[in-house]
């Protein structure tokens, strides 16, 4: 059962982070000096899907204009084999990431034009694509992401190959220890809707409830922050890019109006 959070017992207040696995790993060190005790629930993990099912029709035709990545596994999984397979990079392709660890991913692998949008989340590249004259994008995600951002971009006349690459899926049920921290938590980070539907799977409609009525939370991007208002918290807030001093700022600054 969640109860209503207090004061949290040991270095200071308990944030739960509900993120795939390597996700916020950047902004970490600095909220652990900030004297935030931090939990992390691995909602989703990233499993491949092989390049031969998604290949074909991405090698077919003329080479993108524009390449969109919206997470580390997409790298790995879309970008890399496809850049393989080609065996070269499409010549002016520039490539958009969604954030600065999957913009740091493209680069280890040689991509020089990496761009990023001004905020977080699909919507935000959809929105800094919106002007520019029609391009061929070529659009990596995960089968939870769904098909919004390619059809964003198809009304604003990008022709749009949207691949599939990767799956994600549970990764194990709540500990006992787990449970404990969501009832000490302050805080919760909560980087994708699904990391809302995967808490909501493991605590339960009740104390899902519960939680949310209690502890407010920070999301990363607009979807994640339309899912948490429908999904009842009371307390919702979108963060800045999830690395440097304004996400610590803003994950601070939650922690202090939380109710003690």
């Amino acid at each position: 059962m969640i109860a209503v959070p207090g004061r949290t017992p040991g270095p200071g207040p308990t944030v739960v982070l509900v993120a795939a696995p390597g996700t916020l790993a950047g902004a970490e060190p600095a909220l652990r000096r900030a004297g935030l005790r931090l939990v992390r629930l691995a909602a989703l993990e990233p499993r491949p899907i092989e390049p031969e099912r998604w290949m074909g029709p991405a090698l077919q035709g003329p080479r993108p204009d524009t390449v969109l990545v919206t997470s580390r596994a997409a790298v790995d999984h879309g970008v890399r084999p496809w850049r393989q397979a080609i065996r070269r990079s499409p010549r002016g392709a520039e490539y958009w990431a969604i954030g600065p660890r999957t913009a740091s991913a493209l680069r280890r692998l040689g991509v020089r034009r990496v761009r990023r949008p001004s905020s977080v989340g699909g919507e935000a590249l959809a929105r800094a694509l919106r002007r520019a004259p029609p391009r061929r994008v070529l659009y990596f995600r995960s089968d939870r992401a769904g098909p919004g951002l390619a059809r964003a971009l198809r009304k604003q006349g990008h022709r749009v190959q949207d691949r599939v690459v990767y799956r994600l899926r549970p990764t194990r049920e709540l500990t006992r220890s787990d449970r404990e921290a969501l009832t000490r938590a302050r805080l919760l980070v909560v980087t994708s809707p699904s990391g809302l539907t995967e808490l909501r799977r493991w605590l339960g409609p009740g104390p899902f409830a519960r939680l949310a009525r209690h502890v407010p939370v920070v999301l990363l991007g607009d979807r994640s922050y339309r899912a948490a208002v429908r999904s009842g918290f009371r307390r919702a807030s979108r963060a800045p890019y999830p690395t440097g001093q304004r996400f610590t700022r803003h994950v601070l600054g939650e922690v202090r109006h939380a109710d003690p």
